[in-house]
């Protein structure tokens, strides 16, 4: 008889977990230093040693706050609330439910209840719950006690190691700017923030999972699909390589008359070592006419293009003085979806193309990006759009 092959139901398979082998390893080394912070600095206040000292809950704590920090039941107030509103639900079950397994199931489900109506939804509360309940003598001659320690002594232990791992292990994110400005392309259109909020309410269940967590996952499938939709095209391939460029120290008037001769509307800005340290456009010379000046633009734009005499002067005098800077540019090995994204949330029309070292080897225009990606559509599923009178 041929021996079958034993088949794993679905929901018992266990999913590869996202994080690399060393932040597994860092995350368990904090989650254990953490506990042990606990024990010692709880043993300081408290007298008697075991869970009137060190809470077991916060075992279950350290695993969420260690493991999976992004997760709503890892915020602060999830924590604090969490465990603070069902240890005093259990305290009251105690005196309230006479029988220990009624005040049991009581406790639990009156934390779980109060946790999701004050949004403070941590699992390990529904164990701080039950300790009043289940403890020992000493723990429920405690009272109201065990609230302050050693319950909220652990808790402040275990969330001050959190932030402080927090800080250490991850990069903080750019504070978002306060000022009002209007959404880039890639905002106007497709999926937005909002959108995502409005997608876990509407899954009516609880998601553990935040919107904007959500809406990276999002953009990295998005990405996925489109290298598959599109092949592996980088910068190296649209690229204009070697592009003309321009040094801080060159004069307006030659770099103005290279641009309207080579109908060119900006220039990458390098130093010696050809790296990237600005772009001059044609904005940046209109920007820079004298505007308090009288007469026409061309008269205004002559002025500024003029080399004053002498050794001082009042306006630029060179490419370095009215140069957009730091300039924004692309490595030659980022895929063109990266680079679709960069000039559409930076509102910019071409990007300077970079090596590994920095140096300047290409220049991408709006114009490249676009061939490149009608040249990647299917034959037959384009058809021309304009047609050219006679």
């Amino acid at each position: 008889m041929p021996i079958k092959c034993l088949k794993i139901p679905r929901l018992w398979r266990p999913e590869p977990l996202p994080t690399s082998l060393p932040e597994q390893f860092r995350s368990a080394l904090a989650a254990g230093l953490a506990i042990f912070l606990i024990g010692l600095i709880s043993s300081r206040f408290i007298e008697g040693g075991g869970l009137k000292t060190l809470v077991a809950s916060m075992g279950a704590s350290a695993v969420i706050l260690f493991v999976v920090p992004h997760s709503p039941m890892a915020r602060p107030w999830s924590l604090v609330g969490g465990h603070l509103i069902s240890g005093l639900i259990g305290i009251l079950c105690v005196r309230w439910v006479p029988d220990t397994w009624p005040a049991a199931a009581a406790a639990v489900g009156l934390a779980i209840f109060a946790m999701q109506l004050t949004r403070c939804l941590h699992p390990p509360g529904g164990a701080s719950a039950l300790i009043p309940v289940l403890g020992d003598a000493g723990i429920q001659a405690l009272g109201f006690q065990f609230l302050l320690t050693p319950l909220a002594l652990n808790v402040a232990v275990i969330l001050a190691v959190s932030r402080l791992y927090g800080r250490w292990a991850h990069a903080a994110r750019p504070a978002p700017s306060t000022e009002p400005h209007p959404p880039s392309p890639l905002g106007r259109i497709g999926i937005r923030a909002e959108d995502f909020h409005a997608a876990l309410q509407d899954v009516g269940v609880f998601v553990d999972v935040s919107a904007d967590e959500l809406s990276d996952i999002y953009h990295f499938a998005a990405s996925r699909a489109f290298r598959r939709t599109f092949g592996e095209t980088t910068c190296a391939h649209i690229m204009t390589p070697q592009p003309l460029t321009a040094e801080f120290g060159d004069d307006l008037e030659p770099v103005w008359q290279l641009m309207q001769r080579k109908g060119i509307r900006a220039l990458p800005v390098v130093d010696r070592g050809r790296h990237v340290i600005g772009m001059v456009t044609l904005k940046d010379f209109f920007r820079h006419a004298r505007a308090e000046s009288f007469g026409s633009l061309s008269a205004r734009l002559r002025a500024l293009l003029l080399r004053s005499p002498g050794v001082t002067s009042t306006k630029p005098e060179v490419v370095g003085q009215i140069m957009t800077a730091p300039a924004i540019t692309a490595r030659q090995d980022v895929h063109i979806a990266e680079l679709a994204r960069l000039l559409s949330e930076h509102g910019i029309h071409q990007v300077p193309i970079v090596d590994e070292r920095g140096k300047l080897v290409g220049l991408v225009t709006q114009t490249d990006l676009i061939a490149a990606l009608y040249r990647s559509v299917p034959t037959g599923l384009t058809q021309p759009a304009l047609a050219v009178a006679s």
